[in-house]
Parts: C-alpha cells; sequence; structure tokens
C-alpha cells in the first residue's frame, strides 16, 4: 500500500511538472548592447556608437530620403533599466537617458520608408 501511494504521489508531481506553463527568459541584457540583436528584430541596419566620460545627450543627423530611423536605444548605467528604447526617433532632437547619467552607447537604427 505505500508503494502505491508513493507511486502516485511521484505520478501526481510529474503531472503537475508537465502542466506547468514555461516561463520565457528575459532577453540577455548583453545581447540587447548588439547591432545584431535589434536587427534580428526587425528594425532594419543598427549602428553602435561607443561614447567616453561627459556625453550625456545625443542628436541625431538628418537623412536622405527616403531613409528614416526606426529605433534609439540609449545605454547609461547597468541593470535592467539601463537601455532606454526611442521608437521613431527623428533628426535634430537632443536626446537624454531618463536616469540623468552618463551614456556609455547609443544603438540607432534605420530603414527605407514604406511610403
Amino acid at each position: 500500500m505505500k508503494k502505491l501511494l508513493a507511486a502516485a504521489a511521484v505520478a501526481g508531481f510529474a503531472v503537475l511538472g508537465v502542466a506547468t506553463p514555461a516561463q520565457a527568459a528575459p532577453p540577455d541584457s548583453a545581447a540587447m548592447n548588439s547591432e545584431a540583436y535589434w536587427e534580428n528584430l526587425g528594425y532594419g541596419d543598427c549602428t553602435k556608437v561607443e561614447y567616453g566620460d561627459g556625453v550625456t545627450s545625443v542628436t541625431l543627423p538628418e537623412l536622405s530620403w527616403p531613409s528614416e530611423y526606426t529605433l534609439l536605444v540609449l545605454k547609461a548605467g547597468s541593470g535592467t533599466s539601463a537601455n532606454q528604447l526611442i521608437m521613431w526617433p527623428e533628426a535634430g532632437v537632443a536626446y537624454m537617458h531618463d536616469s540623468g547619467k552618463e551614456l556609455s552607447h547609443i544603438i540607432y537604427c534605420m530603414a527605407e520608408k514604406l511610403s
């Protein structure tokens, strides 16, 4: 009887383990600091620019037709809030990280306008 109860308990735990939904792992922050990560997500051609000390803002230059900016990633500090994403950034606008910290790098992505 004890063996039967033990077998039933093990089977029950096995079923619970199978029934539990898998949790998606958050993206690796190191991967998010590469151009390839954002290109693979479909943001177009991306470029990374590294900065030294003292840079707190960035202004993107004008693009020629038919190119447009699709994404700007501002990297300042570390942790989950280090990367700040700006969708469809505009040329000529000064962008700063919400934390007020210095920028270690940016990644900007461009694609051709659809119309």
